[in-house]
């Protein structure tokens, strides 16, 4: 039955999973996620740490550029002023004012051209010589504003020739009487090499991919070092809106060609021009691509090394109960299970599973050797019955061992019921089977093969040895007291395997026509087949 219920609960197991599969998924899993989470959360807050510090070195970017830039448009216009005194001071001849002018053209790279201009816009003095005077205020009114501000000014970027853009700073002119004499003005070709491409070239050298340029007041595009990376500058509305919103700060901005960007922009003082530095945001994605490839580096061989350590951990755990497995499926097969898989384990749960088990199996064990036993033992005599005779003589008989076989019928059973009543005919039987056992020892084994009906068999024994036996019984029975209160008499058949036949049934024929003959003959006595 305990085996019944061992197979049953197998077979409806249709997909099981082994315990070290399960605890290697586990912990795979958990590890995958757990590593997953913590590298995410890092990634998330890397990439915010990474962008931040590009925008707040972009901010110093700018800063610095708009601190520089301020203050050569400060050493400019003190420049343009020194030359305004100088011109107002002295009163010297335009030979004079000429030599004066080229010497602070030629020993700075402020301007590209320096001019003076009388109080009707006429020019008076222009350094370099082939500078267009009337071309240049044909192109831009900056120069009637300068006229008409008489102060310190600096005016919007122009176009000049091929396209390309100036700005003039000028500083006014007055005589000692403070009479206004006009100005003297310095013009800068934005694009042509001059002090601001040799800043800017500098300021971004060294970072890949950064890119500076200046934007007036208005969005209009004022300076960058680069013209053919125009596109990669941010639509100027873009920027002048962060720049009106903050004189200062940092953000992301998209250029012409939908790229982003991490821009610092910072507000010149002394012009309201701004200064935008920025960085594409590329630069963050593969500073986190590295970051990554070496988090990956160390994250595989310790990610290997514990999923080898948590493998030979689960073969530990797993192993008590692989064995407690297949000794269940011993169990489940029918096979009678004598020892335990193991005595003691260091796992808690192992050990007390398998002492729990083994209990539990040689309780069962137990039941189902009585259960066994008591399916091939008659119950009335004590002895084995026909089950266990069929038994015996499946192994017998395929070894091809001989036997004697005695077959053993009690006289006059009938009456005996009739007479004494049916209890008193159990007692007779079991009274026969005892003095059976008791004559026959360790020699033989006794079966009841059906009502007053015994057989006696004696493995390995000659037929003079089986009547010797069948004498004594026959002997002993008819001179006891049975519980009738007198002796009763059996008669007995003897044959041998395999002089009388070659199968049980043929040799239990000749025994039993042997034992009807002893019937037939009077009764109480032996008679040998043949």
């Amino acid at each position: 039955m305990f085996n019944r219920i061992i197979s049953t609960f197998i077979r409806s197991k249709k997909r099981q999973i082994r315990l070290n599969v399960l605890f290697i998924g586990l912990l795979v899993i958990s590890m995958f996620g757990i590593s997953a989470i913590l590298t995410g959360v890092a990634l998330k807050s890397e990439r915010k740490t990474l962008t931040d510090s590009m925008l707040q070195s972009n901010f110093e970017g700018a800063r610095n550029l708009s601190v520089t830039v301020n203050a050569f448009i400060h050493s400019m216009r003190r420049n343009l002023g020194a030359a305004a005194k100088y011109i107002a001071g002295t009163g010297g001849s335009a030979e004079q004012i000429t030599i004066y002018l080229e010497a602070m053209l030629s020993g700075r790279d402020w301007f590209n051209a320096v001019v003076t201009v009388d109080e009707q816009g006429s020019n008076v003095i222009s350094i370099p010589g082939a500078f267009d005077w009337s071309s240049y205020r044909k192109a831009s009114p900056a120069f009637d504003r300068a006229l008409e501000a008489r102060r310190p000014f600096i005016s919007k970027p122009f176009p000049i020739e091929n396209g390309r853009l100036a700005v003039l700073l000028t500083h006014p002119l007055f005589d000692r009487e403070g009479q206004y004499q006009g100005f003297v003005g310095g013009i800068v070709h934005l694009e042509g090499r001059n002090v601001f491409s040799d800043l800017f070239g500098h300021a971004t050298r060294s970072k890949r991919g950064t890119y500076a340029y200046v934007v007036d007041s208005s969005g209009q595009l004022l300076y960058q070092p680069d013209p053919g990376r125009a596109e990669e500058v941010a639509p100027p509305d873009e920027v002048v809106r962060k720049l009106m919103a903050s004189p200062q700060g940092t953000g992301a901005v998209i250029d012409n060609n939908v790229r982003k960007y991490l821009a610092g922009y910072v507000t010149v003082p002394s012009s309201g021009w701004g200064v935008v530095f920025q960085s594409p945001a590329e630069l963050v994605d593969d500073a986190m691509r590295q970051l990554v490839l070496s988090q990956l580096a160390w994250i595989i061989p310790l990610f290997t090394a514990m999923l080898l350590i948590s493998l030979w951990i689960a073969g530990k755990l797993a192993a008590p109960f692989m064995l407690l497995t297949k000794a269940a499926r011993r169990i489940a097969g029918g096979e009678r299970l004598e020892n335990p898989p193991f005595t003691s384990h260091w796992n808690y749960e192992a050990h007390h599973l398998a002492k729990a088990m083994m209990l539990a199996v040689s309780g069962l064990q137990h039941q189902a050797d009585l259960m066994s036993e008591a399916a091939r033992t008659d119950k009335l005599t004590g002895l084995a019955n026909r089950a266990s005779l069929e038994e015996w003589l499946t192994v017998s008989l395929t070894e091809a061992k001989p036997f004697t076989i005695l077959a053993v019928d009690v006289d006059h059973f009938k009456s005996v019921n009739d007479t004494f009543g049916h209890n008193t005919g159990d007692e007779v039987l079991a009274y026969v089977a005892q003095t059976l056992k008791s004559e026959t020892g360790e020699h033989g084994i006794c079966f009841r093969f059906g009502g007053e009906e015994f057989i006696v068999l004696l493995p390995g024994h000659s037929v003079d040895a089986g009547r010797l036996l069948a004498e004594r019984i026959r002997r002993r029975l008819a001179g006891s007291i049975s519980p009738t209160g007198a002796p009763v008499t059996v008669s007995i058949g003897l044959a041998r395997y395999p002089e009388h036949g070659t199968e049980f049934h043929s040799v239990f024929e000749r025994a039993d026509q042997a034992l009807y003959e002893a019937k037939r003959s009077g009764r109480n006595r032996t008679v040998i087949a043949g």
